[in-house]
């Protein structure tokens, strides 16, 4: 689903679609997999890393994890992305990254290129609708150089106004590739359940608002939000705390403070109208994904609406969306539920791939499958193994480097608990079955809801016709035209 651009050896600029957070403190997505065994959540918590933090006089979070190991892992995550773009900015989070990297005079692309070959490292540039990470994959011993790296490019660049429009101009940077159906579903959707607020902005541009982002519009992005107290370090391996600390001070520390700009929260309304938007494909099966807002990462039911997100479709043959699937013998694939819970919005949606011509019964198998959910009760077998998938997911990604990045980022994104790391496997273990089906009676809608089918048009408008509680909506153009 993710294209991340990586400022590695080869040094290219691809297009990045949509670079999410994948990890259990953002979103959990589920899938059909075997019922792996989770680990024994007594005695866990001595198991668990032991994060080291330190707050540097600029407000510059430095959390570090002394791994052993010969690969650490860095993110420096910046507390801004899309949603606080200008509603006629769309891309201008992106394209500061990306100039950060290679628009910057302070380290002109060759020899930046030439750095990070010569270290080992590669950096990937990764923007949500909440952040913007760069993260550095590097040969413990080679942390420290990293990190001046980082500093001299984030901390005070000088962008480059021809290097800034060649990125702008790149070929396809502000558009989708055509073949990549459920990305573009993906925007489609978006757009239904968002309309026009900030949750609903593209992590990408559109050609028109690119062509209108300039140098100007760069720099005060990043005089707004790259400020070291909307900052944090995270360090996975490299070098101890107690020096690690006194570099990071010396290649940080003068970053000046600033008072950060308000970012209005959005109040997502449910839709007073279900849609179903039709994106004309030629093909012999269609792409459906239909989903609705959901609650911010904050939310008390995080656990309750996760787990009962695996109740849809992570139990395999179990799972209740495999099910109504199973009652009529649709045929299908790739169906999965999706759940993303951010700092400002969220949202839930289904994917299913089916043949054009069971296409309304794929429909109707969601919708009841939604209700299935809501309505008939969990079972503690059923509740068993939707903790067992979440816990074991979650315990998997802090088997690595990578993993356990993406947890502390999460933690110092989301403004999480300082033992989330050590308390996730307890806190699952300790929801009911009752507050799972509350947690998806208040947030899961089987009536408000929209959807977006991709497939042969004719036949799914005949297809749909009985379907009165929809709006059937048939974009002019197709593909990422159609919008």
């Amino acid at each position: 689903m993710s294209r991340i651009d990586r400022c590695g050896s080869t040094c290219r600029l691809s297009c990045l679609l949509f670079s999410v957070l994948v990890c259990v403190g953002v979103s959990i997505r589920s899938v059909p997999w075997v019922f792996p065994q989770a680990k024994s959540v007594e005695g866990a918590a001595a198991a668990f890393p032991r994060i080291q933090r330190t707050e540097l006089l600029n407000g510059l979070r430095v959390r570090v994890i002394e791994r052993p190991g010969t690969v650490a892992v860095i993110n420096l995550l910046v507390k801004a992305g899309s949603f606080a773009e200008a509603r006629d900015k769309a891309g201008l989070a992106n394209l500061t990254a990306q100039s950060v990297c290679f628009a910057n005079a302070k380290l002109p692309l060759q020899r930046w290129k030439d750095e990070l070959e010569f270290l080992g490292a590669r950096i990937e540039i990764r923007v949500t609708t909440d952040s913007t990470v760069f993260q550095a994959h590097v040969p413990s011993s080679n942390a420290e150089p990293v990190l001046a790296l980082l500093s001299r490019l984030v901390v005070r660049p000088e962008f480059e106004s021809d290097s800034v429009d060649r990125i702008r101009s790149q070929p396809g940077s502000s558009r989708v590739a055509g073949s990549e159906d459920h990305a573009i579903a993906r925007l489609q959707l978006a757009e239904l359940v968002f309309g026009r607020t900030g949750c609903g902005r593209e992590e990408w541009a559109t050609q028109h608002s690119m062509d209108a982002l300039r140098l100007a519009d760069v720099e005060a992005f990043h005089k707004a939000h790259y400020l070291p107290n909307n900052t944090a370090l995270i360090v996975v391996g490299g070098p101890p705390m107690d020096r690690l600390g006194d570099f990071v001070r010396e290649k940080f520390g003068g970053w000046i403070k600033s008072e950060l700009q308000p970012i209005e929260p959005t109040v997502i309304p449910m839709p007073a109208r279900s849609v179903i938007r039709i994106v004309d494909r030629t093909a012999s099966d269609a792409l459906l994904l239909f989903g609705h807002s959901a609650p911010a990462r904050q939310t008390p039911d995080f656990f309750g609406l996760n787990l009962a997100n695996n109740l849809l479709v992570g139990l395999g043959k179990n799972s209740r969306l495999e099910q109504a699937f199973a009652k009529t013998n649709i045929p299908h694939q790739a169906l999965r539920s999706d759940l993303e819970l951010k700092q400002a919005c969220g949202w839930f949606y289904i994917s299913v791939r089916a043949p054009l011509s069971a296409v309304p019964a794929a429909v109707t198998a969601i919708l009841e499958g939604i209700e299935d959910i809501k309505t008939r009760p969990v079972s503690e077998s059923e509740l068993s193994q939707a903790k067992a998938v979440l816990i074991s997911s979650y315990q998997a990604t802090l088997e690595t480097e990578t993993g356990l990045a993406e947890q502390v980022t999460a933690i110092e994104l989301f403004d999480l608990a300082r033992d989330f790391l050590a308390s996730f496997p307890l806190r699952v273990e300790q929801v009911s079955a009752e507050r799972v089906q509350e947690a998806a009676k208040n947030y899961l809608s089987s009536t408000q809801i929209s959807g977006v089918i991709m497939g042969d048009r004719k036949t799914l408008t005949a297809g749909l016709a009985d379907f009165r509680s929809f709006e059937i909506l048939e974009p002019e153009g197709t593909g990422s035209e159609a919008r």
